[in-house]
């Protein structure tokens, strides 16, 4: 009655303003735009990506991933070429110290600079002429002690040129086209130094040339195919970066699109309850007749339905709302000692009379000891009745529904209810925890409800660490089975002094 007096007033403190706000709340998922897939498409001769902030991309993340590389064996190809001046007095004693100059005098100290520059701030995958210099100066190197050198040193040193070749294009892990360039540009060199500043023998010639333009063929297409791959890889952890990200942003969005349905369901059945409680308060005193005997015996039957449906009305409300809360993550627990049998023996006194009603036949029964829950008394009592209200909307008449409690197997607390109703396709019983679903049969669909019974329930035992498990027949009937751990069971000395305080 307090409720029916005070029906101006918003028992939820949901204000103009607060409404306002929660309406227009705005969602950065919504605002983000769509993920697009660029264009990975690349050229087979030059390798370069035809879009242009796609090249630039890869250039980068490929640049970071590399110079480590690059600069290690930058490192190493100066040790190496510095330790093989041991060969030099051996195969080109005539010009030792010349070789040692033009080799750790000039070529070592020119790659360890290229190394000390490349840690220069800004320093970018732009520079990487700069780098391919490193490819070229060893081999140089070696091309002048040939033109210096006598016979036969002139032209046994070709084999120093196809290792520092094969060499560079093996490690080089950037623009592929600088390695073929600085390449070609050593053999050139090579060939004109053999041809024309210090000539070796014609079979000689004829025979070097053979083994070093098959193994520098060899290194620079090995080169082309290395970059191949990293660019194929690029674009597989690019599309998965942008499935990733699509991904996430439809997660966002459909979080984003939940929150809105949930607090339109939580607004709008904030906004009905308190012209509901109205209804409901006012259908009372009239169909009581608080205030006097009513004329029209007619009028008494009318508020007495207007109350029905009302509560009816009421009931779907704080379902929605306790749905609402529980997807948003709101539905709070109250928990306190019960007792499990007395609380369904009120619940089961609320559905005899439907029942009788119905033409069904409704069996309570308890088959064990059960010890006290704890558990919050309300959601217990809505678990009980959203089972019994749906196995009696479902059953026909003259069948029968049993609700029985009992322990189970690993003594946990089981609550089920059992009926002769008309079953659920196998198809359709995982749908059915879903909200707001409906079982599409012939005569379910003749049945009022909103679907969210058994969405609900499920909701309730997860909250309680219990769970639900549903099995049915078509034709045949359904079993609603929910299970209580027995980690919520109360000591006896606990439940007799919770009794003792009532």
């Amino acid at each position: 009655m307090a409720e029916v007096l005070q029906q101006g007033e918003n028992p939820n403190g949901l204000g103009r303003r607060d409404r306002e706000a929660r309406t227009e709340r705005h969602d950065p998922a919504a605002s983000e735009p769509a993920v697009k897939n660029p264009n990975f498409s690349f050229n087979p001769i030059s390798l370069a990506f035809r879009a242009p902030d796609v090249e630039h991309r890869y250039n980068t993340q490929n640049f970071d991933a590399q110079i480590g590389l690059i600069r290690l064996s930058i490192t190493l190809g100066a040790a190496i070429f510095a330790i093989y001046a041991v060969l030099d007095p051996y195969v080109i004693p005539e010009i030792t110290y010349e070789a040692w100059a033009i080799r750790i005098g000039i070529a070592c100290p020119l790659l360890l600079g290229i190394v000390a520059i490349s840690y220069l701030d800004g320093f970018s995958y732009r520079h990487q002429a700069l780098l391919s210099l490193a490819l070229i100066i060893p081999g140089l190197a070696v091309v002048a002690m040939m033109a210096i050198a006598d016979a036969p040193g002139n032209y046994l040193y070709y084999a120093g040129v196809l290792i520092i070749l094969s060499y560079a294009n093996s490690l080089w892990r950037l623009r592929y086209y600088y390695s073929i360039f600085m390449s070609v540009v050593t053999c050139v060199t090579y060939e004109g130094v053999v041809l024309f500043i210090n000539p070796i023998p014609t079979s000689v010639l004829i025979n070097n040339n053979a083994f070093l333009i098959f193994g520098v063929g060899v290194s620079m297409f090995v080169n082309y195919i290395q970059e191949y791959k990293l660019r194929h890889s690029f674009v597989d952890n690019e599309k998965l970066r942008l499935e990733q990200r699509r991904s996430e942003r439809l997660l966002s969005l459909s979080e984003a699109a939940n929150r809105a349905k949930n607090d339109f369901l939580a607004i709008m059945s904030h906004e009905l309850r308190t012209p509901l409680n109205a209804i409901i308060g006012f259908s009372e005193i009239i169909s009581n007749q608080m205030f006097g005997p009513v004329a029209e015996t007619r009028y008494v039957d009318y508020a007495t339905d207007i109350r029905s449906s009302g509560t009816h009305l009421l009931s779907i409300i704080n379902d929605i709302l306790d749905i609402s809360k529980a997807e948003a993550g709101r539905l709070r627990l109250e928990e306190e000692p019960i007792d499990p049998v007395e609380a369904l023996n009120g619940t089961m006194r609320m559905f005899r009379q439907r029942a009788s009603e119905l033409g069904v036949d409704l069996t309570f029964r308890v088959t064990d000891d059960i010890p006290w829950l704890i558990a919050d008394p309300r959601l217990f009592n809505q678990v009980a009745i959203n089972l019994t209200s749906n196995a009696l909307k479902f059953t026909p008449e003259n069948g029968h529904v049993w609700v029985e409690l009992g322990l189970g197997p690993n003594g946990d607390m089981v609550l089920s209810v059992k009926d002769t109703g008309i079953g659920v396709n196998a198809s359709d019983i995982k749908r059915i925890f879903e909200p707001f679903i409906q079982v599409e049969d012939a005569l379910s669909r003749t049945q009022p409800g909103t679907g969210l019974g058994l969405p609900l329930v499920r909701k309730i035992m997860s909250l309680h660490g219990g769970s639900v498990e549903l099995d049915s027949v078509v034709g045949e009937g359904t079993k609603v089975s929910t299970t209580f751990p027995k980690s919520r069971f109360v000591v006896p000395q606990a439940a007799d002094a919770k009794w003792q305080a009532r």
